[in-house]
Formats: structure tokens, C-alpha cells, sequence
């Protein structure tokens, strides 16, 4: 399969991050993508989950309330809505091959998660498995609950593995208005934390996906995000 092929396949909006060859948000940064409940951020974490795995990294995906089955079936039904698309494509199986050797799924299922759990799980990984991720995917965790303090370690597991952190945060219809300035409730208590968030905002057939912070300057422009709410990825010619 060759190179253009690949890029034509990455349709997800981190591939828009791509400065000075580093292929996402680079090593250490905490990204975050805000939206209300059912708007689509597993989606949208798959999606970034599937687009280093096609940039060639290695991904560990995180989860707190969902199966390992379940996980890898999104990534799969994604790949192959990807791989229908592009008509140079490999026999399905082939890159799913090449993508499950870079990825690895785990999870925290009945309250299991905490931050000491899943520095020793990377730990195993590293020891055990020599797989260290380069983009560490954490679903589901909510952050009403989790102190700050677990969000700085959880940055810091990340950096220490050289990796990018993707979270996702559910924000509230009826909540607070956020402060001039600072991220919605309740991520404006890690505010200080964030290199880039997102916020998804359906509107009519597609899902508007704003930049909130950028605090890198990792996106060249400003620009309009338009994505297919059924995948949150961008729409052809994006």
C-alpha cells in the first residue's frame, strides 16, 4: 500500500496537527475533546486512536466501562468504512494486521480504574510486551469526579512514556456558563493542564468541531472543522 494511500485514509481531524513531521500533538501535551452526552467523543477518540495507528505509532487505548471486544470491534467497523473508501487499498486484513500489532486495549471495568493501576499496567507493557505507546487514548473517565491531581499524574505517566494524552470530557447542557476565557465546566479545573481542546457541536447533518484552546499553536489557522457525524471525521475534501 503506498504513502498517499495511507494519508488518504487518515481522516480524522488529528492528522490537521501534523507540524515538523510529528504526526499529532506531540509528547507530553494533554489534548481534550468536550462535548455533551451522546454527541459522539468515543467516536472521535477511536478516530484519533486509528489515525496513529495508520501514521505508524504505537497506541494504548484506555478504557473505563466498555469491553476489550467492544473497543476493537469500533476500530474495526472504522477501518473498514475507511478502507471502502480508498480504492488502492490492501486486503482488509492485512492492515488490520499491521494495526493490532501497534495497538494495545485495556481496561478498567466496575469502578477499577486509578492512576497507580494503569502506571503499573504500562509498566507490564514495557517489561513484558516491549510495547511503549506513543499516543495513550484514557475513554470515559469523568472528570466531575477525579480529582485534579490524578489528571496531573495521568499527564505525567504520558510524558514519561514520551507519549500524547487524548481524554474526553463531558460537558453539561444546563451547567454553568464557562468563565470569559477559560474552558466550560467541569475541564476548567485542569484548564491549566490542556495543550488542545475540542469541542463538538452538532448542527443539522454534520458536527461543527471548534478549537477552544490551542495552547502550542498547533493548528497553523484557525479554520471551520466540519465532520460526519456518523464517524466524527472529516468530510472529503477537508
Amino acid at each position: 500500500m503506498t504513502e498517499q494511500a495511507i494519508a488518504r485514509l487518515r481522516r480524522s481531524p488529528r492528522r490537521l496537527l501534523e507540524k515538523d513531521g510529528v504526526p499529532g500533538a506531540g509528547p507530553g501535551s494533554l489534548s481534550l475533546v468536550l462535548a455533551r452526552a451522546g454527541v459522539g467523543k468515543t467516536a472521535f477518540l477511536v478516530g484519533i486512536g486509528l489515525d496513529a495507528l495508520l501514521a505508524g505509532q504505537r497506541v494504548l487505548h484506555v478504557t473505563l466501562d466498555r469491553t476489550i471486544d467492544k473497543v476493537r470491534d469500533w476500530y474495526d467497523d472504522l477501518l473498514l468504512e475507511l478502507l471502502r473508501l480508498e480504492p488502492e487499498a490492501p486486503p482488509a486484513a492485512e492492515l488490520q494486521l499491521a494495526v493490532e500489532r501497534r495497538r494495545h486495549i485495556h481496561t478498567f471495568l466496575g469502578n477499577s480504574f486509578s492512576v497507580d493501576r494503569l502506571r503499573t499496567a504500562t509498566e507490564v507493557l514495557a517489561d513484558h510486551m516491549d510495547f511503549r505507546p506513543e499516543v495513550l487514548v484514557v475513554d470515559r473517565l469523568d472528570l466531575d469526579r477525579v480529582p485534579r491531581e490524578e489528571i496531573a499524574a495521568l499527564k505525567a505517566i504520558a510524558a514519561g512514556l514520551g507519549a500524547e494524552l487524548w481524554m474526553s470530557c463531558r460537558t453539561h447542557r444546563e451547567g454553568p456558563r464557562p468563565r470569559p476565557g477559560h474552558l466550560p465546566p467541569p475541564a476548567d479545573r485542569i484548564e491549566d493542564l490542556v495543550d488542545l481542546a475540542f469541542r463538538l457541536e452538532p448542527e443539522e447533518d454534520t458536527v461543527r468541531l471548534e478549537v477552544v484552546e490551542d495552547r502550542g499553536e498547533l493548528l497553523a489557522r484557525q479554520t471551520r472543522i466540519v465532520l460526519d457525524p456518523r464517524r466524527l471525521l472529516l468530510r472529503p475534501g477537508a
